[in-house]
């Protein structure tokens, strides 16, 4: 099977009347003008009836200035489709960038009155009342240990508290 038989409708076809090759000239008839642009002369008309096509006289059009107006409608197109144009339009890509900032702006908002959103120092507080009682709980290891275990002496209680006040901090400075 051919490449035209699988692809043949997904490839526009684009009219060849032997004029598409060879100079390009300023003035150029309405069948030259339809096969520069790929365009039917019907929709040649009717963009010339719109001013995008500039008829220089019956049946003769200015190919250089109707280019130019034919592509800058197609970026126009183009950039309401929400494709911006090559050379992209510094003031649409602030205003794009400034509505987007808006929408995030306002889905922090709603988010954070349905409650998904915590406020940073409510965590802060929290985590320092769990690291506290965490500190508080390490800390009165050595003393029950030694409860529990009266064969050791004050000095290995002392040794223990030694190495956990150092392990935390260890921990508090950054370190293993």
């Amino acid at each position: 099977m051919s490449d035209d038989e699988l692809f043949g409708d997904l490839v526009p076809q684009i009219p060849d009347n032997g004029k598409t090759s060879g100079p390009i000239t300023a003035e150029m008839t309405e069948s030259e003008m339809c096969s520069a642009l790929a365009i039917s002369s019907a929709r040649l008309r009717t963009l010339a009836r719109d001013g995008i096509c500039i008829r220089t006289r019956p049946g003769r059009y200015d190919f250089w200035k109707s280019l130019h107006n034919y592509l800058a409608r197609l970026r126009l197109h183009a950039e309401r489709a929400g494709r911006p144009s090559a050379g992209g339009d510094d003031l649409r890509a602030e205003k794009l960038r400034l509505m987007k900032a808006q929408a995030e702006r306002e889905e922090t908002k709603n988010a954070a009155l349905r409650g998904e959103l915590i406020e940073v120092e409510a965590v802060t507080r929290e985590w320092q009342a769990v690291l506290r009682d965490v500190r508080a709980a390490m800390l009165a290891v050595p003393s029950r240990f030694g409860a529990d275990h009266p064969h050791l002496t004050p000095n290995d209680i002392s040794d223990l508290n030694s190495e956990i006040k150092n392990g935390l901090e260890g921990l508090a400075d950054g370190k293993d």
